[in-house]
């Protein structure tokens, strides 16, 4: 559920699209899968019609039994889900039966700033409310009721003042999720079946619960620095609610998308607001301008889930990507399909690694700002080992594929030291 930056897709060249081989495209699957980078599934859908799909991995990993991933598998989305929340927002909109300018007042009116916060605010992040997901008091693994979490909400003041700028928050989808229900007189869970599954015909998306193996639904899976799995505990979705508790697949996300942007779900006049786009975010979507071309998206992380689809409005292509253990750039992996779907050649990553020697380990120790990313990163060793990470976060174990090139897998990225300024660059693998 948490927001992903678009800065690694800002840094892709236009696009096109003609008959592809790709060949290349499995070659770079393949090598994440037998590094034990990857479960998942991913697939790209040309005009409403599926060109490519890859499937990797396991389902759910057992003592005795490992069940592999198919193409009906079915995963956690994360924030994604926003995505659907929006449609179904606009879908009132459409009949009538909601405006964007309605005050949040009208329905929650104990909420800090109701008054003057609006739908609208609700659905491009303008709101000024508190993301109540990062909160460490906030369990996201017990269940808490509707009422627990208004309360959870009602208790902190407003970051900001509405409309003054955009800032990602769960609680507006939270919100916006019960705010459909009051107006429909239903759970969410038959509104999104009625209002979206139904309608454009999707087979393994629904509002999910506890994780049913036997549904064809995936268990999620973490990476340990050996590369063994262990699994991740599984977040209680009754509390990401309309930010983050669909349940689907990339046969399903690829064709959703692909019904938005073809006016199956709302009206022009609604998807025009809709991907309406200040920095990066539109309402329940986000976007990057590529060269002369617009990409819209979202991503979604829950659990050890990872999930990311895209959508090419000039190209009308969509491409999705679900997985249930990663330990690379979900970013990257976009980027690789995209340089695919254009015709160009792709780079594969290299897991082979070289020893770093004592003297290199303390000098690659320290805070390092680079430009091409929004945050510093920190490098430490024990003499034995480089461990670095974004700041504030936890310690990794660094690996270098050459002298003064250090891989940071989860980003998919190289960074180059210069022995001579002490600085550090970033590039993507394979330049030099």
């Amino acid at each position: 559920m948490k927001k992903i930056s678009f800065i690694i897709l800002l840094m892709m060249s236009s696009l096109f699209i003609r008959a592809q081989d790709y060949k290349q495209l499995d070659h770079f699957f393949d090598v994440l899968n037998d590094n034990n980078k990857i479960m998942g599934s991913f697939k790209i859908l040309n005009a409403g019609q599926s060109v490519y799909e890859k499937i990797f991995g396991y389902q759910f990993i057992k003592v005795n039994k490992k069940s592999p991933i198919s193409a009906d598998s079915k995963f956690r989305i994360g924030s994604i889900t926003k995505t659907f929340t929006a449609v179904m927002a606009f879908q009132l909109v459409d009949e009538g039966k909601l405006s964007l300018k309605t005050p949040l007042f009208k329905y929650f009116p104990k909420i800090k700033n109701a008054s003057k916060i609006t739908i609208a605010n609700l659905l491009n992040h303008s709101s000024g409310l508190f993301n109540i997901t990062v909160d460490e008091d906030f369990n996201e693994r017990e269940a808490h009721s509707k009422e627990e979490i208004l309360q959870f909400i009602r208790s902190y003041n407003v970051d900001f003042k509405a409309g003054s700028k955009n800032e990602y928050s769960n609680t507006n989808f939270i919100l916006l999720g019960y705010i459909l229900e009051a107006i429909e007189g239903k759970p969410y869970k038959a509104l999104l079946k009625n209002r979206i599954v139904d309608t454009i015909g999707l087979k393994n998306t629904f509002y999910g619960d506890v994780i049913n193996e036997n549904n064809n639904e995936c268990l999620s899976y973490f990476y340990e620095e050996d590369n063994s799995l262990y699994e991740a505990k599984q977040a209680h979705l009754s509390n990401p609610g309309g930010a983050g508790a669909i349940v689907s697949n990339p046969n399903d996300l690829t064709l959703f998308y692909h019904s938005l942007f073809n006016g199956k779900l709302i009206s022009p006049e609604s998807l025009k607001i809709m991907t309406t786009i200040k920095n990066e975010m539109g309402s329940g979507i986000l976007s990057a301008k590529v060269g002369e071309t617009t990409i819209y998206a979202h991503n979604g992380t829950i659990d050890a889930f990872r999930s990311m689809v895209v959508y090419m409005p000039e190209y009308n292509v969509s491409l999705a990507l679900n997985t249930n253990a990663l330990n690379y750039s979900v970013m990257s992996i976009m980027l690789n399909a995209v340089s695919v779907i254009k015709g160009d050649k792709i780079e594969i990553p290299q897991f082979n690694f070289i020893e770093i020697s004592q003297s290199d380990l303390k000098k690659y120790a320290g805070t390092y700002a680079c430009e091409e990313l929004p945050f510093n990163l920190v490098f430490k060793t024990d003499g034995k080992t480089l461990k670095g990470s974004p700041e504030g976060q936890p310690l990794k174990t660094l690996k270098a594929i050459k002298k003064d090139e250090i891989s940071v897998e989860e980003l998919g990225v190289v960074l180059k030291f210069d022995p001579k300024t002490k600085s550090l660059n970033f590039i993507q693998p394979g330049q030099t």
